[in-house]
């Protein structure tokens, strides 16, 4: 039951500032077709994103490091999934940036595939 309390309170951290910026997405495009000369509101959107899965990324390797020097494996394993989907996407645009060969190319092809 602490493992899955553990790893329902790491959802929700990852949850809420995700939420967050959808709402403020809505809105930011709500806002913008109102306008009579609409701007590129998606490219803030897309770098605040960044920045957020940035953040989430380094908190959730940090706290895996701690917990594994603390050797509370099991604890530690509730921060995989999380790390795992936030390291795909920075993957993939590293690949895209990259050229795309070899291991790029299953990721991309992966990607695609979804």
């Amino acid at each position: 039951m602490k493992i899955f309390k553990l790893f329902l309170k790491r959802l929700l951290i990852t949850a809420i500032p995700l939420v967050s910026l959808y709402i403020f997405a809505e809105i930011a495009f709500q806002n913008n077709r109102e306008r009579e000369h609409p701007t590129d509101a998606g490219l803030g959107i897309a770098f605040l994103l960044t920045f957020i899965l940035f953040v989430l990324f380094i908190g959730f390797l940090t706290d895996f490091i701690i917990r594994l020097r603390k050797k509370e494996y099991k604890t530690a394993l509730t921060d995989l999934p999380f790390l795992l989907c936030f390291i795909f996407p920075a993957l993939y645009l590293a690949c895209l940036w990259g050229g795309g060969d070899g291991f790029c190319s299953w990721i991309i092809t992966a990607a695609r595939n979804l």
